[in-house]
């Protein structure tokens, strides 16, 4: 099983040129639904990104949602693409507001934070294949399957959550290292089996979400790989 696994995900994979080539291109990221992502949109994604980052401690950030009409207002910026947006966050301090509009716009938009071959080698099936191996797979195959304002997208929002897990305002009863899965869950997987999809696959988020600073080190990114794939064949 595992073997047939390794081939399937390292061997003779391949980049699939046609599929994220050339789909919607004139989306700057790679979305489901019908709905295209302007240049504009993205660097206020990006923007929001960066005042998160900011304000990663903030008490409830990203579990409460703050004053409603922040939450509209700063929503309608990300959709009209706002060239001030960051400034605008800075004089209205509403970190818990931005990062709800935030999710809520890549919901809307139906933005695929990871590649679809990236989708389906977290949801595989393959007992007793380690949560971090796996992790590592779905980073390096990042690299495979996108570039660009899609692949830059993905490691800024892969490592906000990262940040989120390890430096977030923590509740005397809450413990990031849990919560997070849960608000990444939407983001990466689609369709009606969320429930079922958050519970299976949570241990592996989290260490997808742990390891994303390889992003920035792709030749350390693929030793740690290889290093877990020899270790993994030999305790088998």
């Amino acid at each position: 099983m595992f073997w047939k696994w390794l081939e399937d995900n390292f061997k003779y994979r391949r980049k699939c040129a046609i599929v994220f080539g050339r789909r919607r291109r004139n989306s700057v990221l790679e979305v489901s639904g019908s709905q295209k992502i302007t240049q504009q949109q993205y660097r206020a994604l990006l923007a929001c990104i960066d005042y998160l980052e900011q304000h990663i401690g903030v008490y409830g950030l990203f579990v409460t949602g703050g004053s409603v009409t922040h939450v509209k207002r700063i929503f309608d910026k990300l959709k009209a693409g706002c060239p001030l947006l960051l400034d605008y966050l800075r004089s209205a301090h509403a970190p818990r507001e931005c990062a709800m509009a935030f999710h809520q716009f890549l919901s809307l938009y139906q933005v695929q934070v990871l590649p679809q071959r990236c989708v389906d080698v977290v949801l595989g099936d393959v007992a007793g294949v380690p949560k971090r191996l796996i992790a590592l797979d779905v980073l390096n195959l990042l690299h495979e399957e996108y570039d660009d304002t899609r692949l830059h997208f993905a490691k800024r929002y892969l490592q906000l959550m990262r940040r989120y897990t390890l430096y977030g305002y923590l509740r005397p009863t809450e413990v990031h290292a849990v919560i997070t899965p849960y608000l990444v869950v939407p983001k990466i997987f689609r369709g009606p089996d969320l429930r079922t999809n958050m519970q299976a696959k949570s241990m592996t988020l989290l260490e997808l979400l742990l390891l994303a600073q390889l992003l920035d080190d792709p030749a350390a990114l693929s030793e740690q790989l290889q290093q877990a794939c020899a270790a993994y064949w030999q305790s088998n």
